[in-house]
């Protein structure tokens, strides 16, 4: 409150800043206008040649017509705001009386408003509510002209305003809810004569008989009992065209599983559905008997209905992962007497297997998303791709946890395990994995153990080449007419040292080149492999032996055993006394040949 008035007070204080202001400057510019004005006139005066005496009397008839000017526009202004008034007043009165003609609360203005504004404000509420009026008298003789027309079909007498001038909302509502019973009587007799001819009924009851009539949107009484009784014959025939349409779609359902269990050809099967649309009861007719031929049918191919009954319930075993275990315990399965109860009892477990699928499908299809065997299904399709890997990966988590809540549920519900394939979910999941990562480590080791095999080989053959196969460096020596004339005499053949020292210093690279690309797990293409030689010819070009002389009893033996591999080889020349280039021709090796 002290807010407020110190707020009003200092707004009050800037409005009488402002008149002040304002009169200091009309003063001002009425001042400099008199005064430029007196002495234009004044200067006039003396150019004509009058008198003082004249000029007094000149200058106080301006004073007068100065002061008669003010004394107009100050009585004008006091006309306005008598005005003014004289209507807010006026608008008060008429707001008070159009408010209780209509029933609706006084209106009452701001209390800081202006006079302009106050008497702007009630005279558009006094229009607003003038207008009002003017549409509620206007309605009501709409209205009570209507009601005049049907006050005898609807067995009531006019409505009674009393001496109300202007009715309220409430009244036109009654009146207006009085002449829409013509409407609804419309309404209802064309729903209930479409419903007559789709359950091709005839009317039954007086009510319907008279609403039948041709001009009963004239004649018919629109009392509230006629209404009613209208309200339950339509109701009625809704349920009954309801009852027909689901008993035609049961007969349709039962003929098709039928047809499929009896092979009946496709051409027959349309011809009769063509022949037998709606629910009509000429057509609910027609769909019972074709049921009852099929029935007969049934009972004349009785094994082939077991047969198809089994097959579906195998489909449906499978769906719900049912175990061996599981299936035995529904005995029927396997008689093979074929009857009429042993038909029905598989039609029974059917229905039971398929309401058991239908309130358990989300588990079931959680239960495909969570298998492991996704992460290496098709042949290892999903492998290639590593975002679905990764995406597969992160998904599986979460759906076992979502099974697992599910499946919690679903037994504390039913008071059992819930079993898959015979066992608990549970630790069907435990082994599902358990499996991948044996899976996944067997996977491991076998290519461990093929790489292995692979060094063995290139070890022993050598690795296999990655481009064109050179000329080999090194080949066999090829016998000569002289090395043959010298087996002939019985002795081996001789050779320079250069040449040997060659060839030792050949084989050694090799060596040591093959060493270094195994030591930095490369494969290199070897210079003695080409990829037209065979296994056998590499061997034995590969079989060397050296040979003592028998000069050489008397010193250590340190014969070369002839070597089936090129490693062993290689491995014997690097001996303490045999690792340089030089060493190969030992002093006690006189001779050496290649066998």
């Amino acid at each position: 409150m002290e807010n407020e008035s110190s707020s009003k007070n200092q707004s009050r204080h800037l409005s009488t800043s402002a008149v002040e202001e304002s009169m200091q400057m009309i003063k001002n510019e009425v001042y400099q206008c008199i005064q430029n004005s007196m002495e234009t006139l004044h200067s006039i005066w003396t150019e004509i040649g009058l008198q003082e005496d004249q000029k007094k009397d000149r200058t106080e008839t301006v004073l007068y017509h100065l002061q008669h000017l003010f004394q107009e526009m100050v009585k004008e202004e006091k006309e306005l705001k008598s005005t003014l008034l004289a209507n807010v007043e006026t608008c008060t009165k008429e707001l008070e009386i159009l408010s209780q003609e209509l029933q609706v609360p006084v209106y009452k203005p701001e209390t800081q408003m202006t006079i302009l504004m106050l008497e702007n404000d009630l005279r558009t509420k006094v229009d607003a509510l003038k207008l009002e009026k003017h549409d509620r008298l206007k309605n009501l003789k709409s209205l009570r002209e209507r009601e005049s027309e049907f006050c005898d079909r609807m067995c009531l007498s006019a409505h009674n305003l009393g001496d109300v001038n202007v009715p309220t909302m409430e009244q036109l509502k009654e009146l207006e809810a009085n002449a829409k019973r013509q409407n609804s009587l419309r309404e209802l007799k064309h729903e209930i004569t479409r419903l007559w001819e789709d359950l091709e009924m005839e009317p039954s009851t007086m009510t319907g008989q008279e609403m039948a009539k041709a001009d009963a949107e004239t004649t018919f009484k629109l009392s509230s009992e006629n209404l009613a009784k209208l309200k339950d014959l339509h109701q009625e025939l809704e349920n009954q065209e309801k009852r027909n349409a689901q008993e035609a779609l049961e007969l349709r359902e039962s003929i098709k599983s039928l047809y499929d269990k009896l092979e009946v050809d496709q051409p027959e099967r349309e011809e009769f559905f063509s022949k037998s649309t709606g629910y009509k009861p000429s057509v609910i007719c027609k769909l019972r008997t074709e049921m009852d031929r099929l029935q007969v049918l049934k009972l004349q191919h009785m094994q082939k209905f077991i047969d198809g009954l089994r097959k579906e319930l195998s489909e449906l075993w499978d769906k719900c992962f049912f175990g061996p275990s599981q299936r035995e315990e529904f005995a029927p399965a396997f008689d093979n007497n074929h009857t009429e109860e042993l038909l029905a009892i598989h039609e029974h477990q059917v229905e039971v297997m398929k309401n058991y699928y239908e309130e358990n499908k989300a588990i079931f299809k959680l239960m495909k998303k969570n298998d492991t065997n996704r992460l290496a299904n098709r042949g290892g399709a999903l492998l290639k791709e590593e975002k679905i890997r990764k995406g597969i990966s992160k998904e599986l988590p979460k759906i076992e946890q979502k099974l697992k809540t599910e499946v919690g549920k679903w037994e504390e519900e039913h008071e059992r395990t819930f079993l898959i394939n015979g066992c608990h979910y549970m630790d069907i999941i435990t082994n599902q994995w358990a499996a991948f990562n044996a899976q996944k480590e067997h996977e491991k080791l076998e290519r461990h153990k093929r790489q292995q095999e692979i060094m063995e080989k290139e070890m022993v053959f050598g690795s296999k080449p990655a481009s064109t196969p050179k000329k080999s460096v090194c080949p066999s020596p090829r016998p000569t007419p002289a090395s043959a004339s010298g087996k002939s005499a019985g002795r081996p053949p001789a050779f320079t040292k250069p040449s040997i020292r060659k060839v030792a210093n050949v084989v050694k690279k090799k060596a040591e080149r093959r060493l270094s690309g195994r030591l930095a797990g490369k494969r290199r293409v070897l210079g003695e492999k080409n990829g037209n030689t065979s296994k056998q010819d590499l061997i034995s070009n590969a079989s060397i032996q050296v040979v003592h002389s028998s000069k050489s009893s008397t010193t250590r033996d340190e014969t070369l055993v002839a070597c089936t591999s090129y490693n062993e080889f290689a491995n014997g020349l690097a001996t303490d006394e045999n690792h340089l280039r030089s060493s190969i021709l030992n002093k006690t090796h006189s001779v050496m040949s290649f066998v």
